[in-house]
C-alpha cells in the first residue's frame, strides 16, 4: 500500500496530538487551592523556589500561605481541618495521634538527613567539649543536661540514639531539658544549663562563633540518613483533591531537586531567594551550604527511619503508646504519581 505526502503528514500531525494528549489533559485540570503551613527555615528552600519561580502557575494550583513559628504549632490547624498541609517531624505527637486514628497522612519527603547535606549539627558547651565528648562518645552523655526543644521530638531522638549506642539508657541516664526553640537553646547554652544541645546550621556556626559552644558532629553521625519531616496532608482534603495533591508534589519534587543542586552549587540566584524568604543573611545561607537539607530526587521519605523514630519514641522513650504502621503512616500514591509523571512529560522544563 502505498501513501501520499499529503496522507502521511495528516498521520504524522495526528500522531504528535495523540503523543501530547496526556499532557494537554493535565494542564486543563481544574484549578484548585491548598491552604498550606509553612516556617521560614532554609529547609523549607523548595516551596520559596516554587513560589519565586511560579512553578504553581504551571500545575493549576493556588497556594494560600499561613506562616507559623514552629512546624509544631501547624499541626493543630491541620487537625482542625484550618489548613490542607504542612511539615511536620516524626515526633511523639504525630505518632500518638496516628495510633489513634489520624485525620491525615504523611504523603512526601520534607528532608533527610544525608552525609554531608543534613542540617541537624550537635553543639557542646566549650566545658563538655573541652572534657573530650563528640559523637560517637555517648556515654559521656550520662547525667548530662540535654536541650531539646521538646519531648519526641528529632532532637531528642538524635541524641538519645547517639547514648543509646554507648549502652546508656536514653529515657532515665540523660538529663533533658524541654520546651526551648533553638535561639533560647543557645542562651541556656551560654549561661552554662546546658551541656548538649541538636542545633540546626546556621544558628550552629552562630553559636560557635559567640564561643557559646564547639560543633562535634552532625545528626548525620548519628543516624544517617535519618527522616527528618515529611509533608503531612488532610486525609479530608487527599481523598477529596488527588489531583491537586499529585500536582502539589510535582512542583515540590521539581523544586527539590533544584534546591539540592543550589546547595551543592551555593547558587546566589536561590541564596537570594531562600535569604529574602527567611529573613537569614545572605552570607549566612551561603555558609550554610550544601547543608540545607537534602531532598530525595524522587520524593520519597525514607519509611524505614520513620518506623525506627516511632519504635525509638514507643519503646525506649515510652513517650507513644498505641501500634503504628507504615499502612496507618503514610499515603505515598501522589508521590509516586508525581516522579512518574515527571520522567513522562515535565512541565516545569
Amino acid at each position: 500500500m502505498s501513501f501520499t505526502r499529503r496522507q502521511v503528514l495528516e498521520g504524522s500531525v495526528a500522531l504528535g496530538f495523540i503523543a501530547a494528549a496526556p499532557a494537554i489533559v493535565r494542564a486543563q485540570e481544574p484549578r484548585a487551592k491548598i491552604r498550606l503551613g509553612l516556617v521560614r527555615l532554609i529547609s523549607s528552600g523548595p516551596i520559596f523556589i516554587a513560589d519565586a519561580k511560579k512553578l504553581f502557575d504551571k500545575v493549576n494550583l493556588e497556594v494560600e500561605y499561613s506562616y507559623f513559628s514552629d512546624g509544631a504549632l501547624a499541626m493543630p490547624a491541620l487537625v482542625a481541618g484550618e489548613l490542607d498541609l504542612t511539615a511536620s517531624t516524626l515526633n511523639g505527637g504525630v505518632f500518638n495521634t496516628v495510633a489513634k486514628g489520624a485525620p491525615f497522612k504523611l504523603m512526601l519527603d520534607r528532608g533527610i538527613e544525608k552525609p554531608g547535606f543534613g542540617s541537624m549539627t550537635i553543639v557542646a558547651s566549650n566545658k563538655m567539649a573541652e572534657a573530650g565528648y563528640t559523637v560517637g562518645k555517648g556515654a559521656m552523655l550520662k547525667g548530662k543536661k540535654i536541650a531539646i526543644q521538646a519531648p519526641g521530638s528529632i532532637d531528642q531522638y538524635l541524641l538519645g540514639r547517639d547514648a543509646q549506642k554507648a549502652g546508656l539508657d536514653p529515657r532515665t541516664d540523660l538529663d533533658w531539658s524541654s520546651g526551648m526553640p533553638y535561639p533560647d537553646i543557645i542562651k541556656i547554652m551560654g549561661a552554662g544549663q546546658a551541656d548538649v544541645a541538636n542545633i540546626p546550621v546556621p544558628l550552629a556556626y552562630l553559636a560557635e562563633r559567640n564561643k557559646v559552644g564547639k560543633i562535634v558532629g552532625s545528626g548525620s553521625d548519628i543516624e544517617p540518613n535519618a527522616q527528618l519531616a515529611c509533608w503531612v496532608m488532610s486525609s479530608k482534603f487527599l481523598a477529596a483533591n488527588k489531583s491537586a495533591a499529585i500536582r502539589f508534589a510535582m512542583v515540590h519534587t521539581h523544586a527539590a531537586r533544584l534546591f539540592t543542586k543550589a546547595a551543592a552549587a551555593k547558587d546566589p540566584e536561590v541564596i537570594k531567594i531562600i535569604a529574602d524568604a527567611t529573613k537569614v543573611p545572605s552570607p549566612l545561607v551561603e555558609r550554610a551550604a550544601p547543608r540545607w537539607t537534602w531532598y530525595d530526587e524522587d520524593g520519597m521519605p525514607n519509611v524505614e527511619s520513620c518506623m525506627s523514630q516511632y519504635k525509638f519514641l514507643s519503646q525506649s522513650m515510652r513517650l507513644v503508646s498505641g501500634n503504628v504502621t507504615p499502612e496507618m503512616l503514610f499515603d505515598l500514591a501522589p508521590a509516586k504519581e508525581a516522579a512518574a509523571r515527571l520522567k513522562t512529560a515535565n512541565p516545569f522544563t
